[in-house]
């Protein structure tokens, strides 16, 4: 049986080809411009010898450019050769069931964050510590808690199917993780000892409902 070719799908792709021809003629077409100019125009040119090189390279606005650019180059080096190392050693794991990844993602977010936000809005003697013991004591419950659940191992849709070793009943760990983030924080809240805590509430509550102490209006 013959097949009907159609190829008005190209059209589809035509906007992007005109886009991308556009933003490469219209640089090409400067540089030809000032080429003319420079070539055909009444202009005077003359030899500065090494003399902006020199000028260059004793400039501290130089070496200060330079030095970002070497630690911005860095840092992306620092994330694209770890990231790259990574995901070569996953290419083997492609036929492993990663789908505990989604339940680990919302829980991990519901246990670190919402104990600290709810707390931080609504409770006065909230203060440093209680917000970091509820967000390192929620993260750390969830990952122990999904780390021994039916969704890594133990299962026939684990990420490891041939060993066992998980205790934990349920595949979200959220029940338990979030109610020990709220407990973890308000542990950390009662036994710290910053008196300063509740004024800061009651001035950050006063300010979010007034608006006292925001900037004025500037006039252009």
């Amino acid at each position: 049986m013959d097949k009907t070719w159609n190829n008005k799908a190209w059209f589809m792709v035509l906007p992007v080809l005109v886009l991308v021809a556009f933003s490469a003629v219209i640089p090409l077409m400067t540089v030809v411009n000032y080429s003319v100019q420079d070539t055909f125009g009444n202009n005077q040119f003359f030899w500065a010898g090494t003399e902006w090189f020199q000028e260059v390279l004793e400039s501290d606005r130089f070496w200060a450019a330079l030095s970002r650019n070497l630690i911005f180059s860095a840092i992306i080096l620092a994330i694209e050769v770890p990231l790259g190392i990574a995901i070569a050693l996953a290419i083997p794991a492609q036929q492993l069931n990663i789908a505990f990844l989604v339940a680990l993602a919302f829980a991990v977010a519901a246990s670190a964050n919402l104990p600290s936000v709810l707390y931080n809005l609504f409770w006065k003697r909230f203060n440093t510590r209680g917000a970091t013991w509820s967000i390192y004591g929620g993260l750390i419950t969830c990952l122990v808690l999904v780390a021994c659940s039916p969704v890594v191992s133990g299962s026939e849709t684990a990420l490891f199917t041939e060993q066992d070793w998980s205790w934990f009943p349920l595949a979200n760990p959220g029940i338990i993780s979030i109610p020990a983030g709220f407990f973890f924080g308000w542990l950390g809240s009662v036994t710290s000892d910053e008196p300063t805590a509740v004024a800061r509430f009651e001035e950050l509550e006063v300010r979010s409902l007034t608006g006292a102490g925001s900037e004025k209006v500037v006039t252009h």
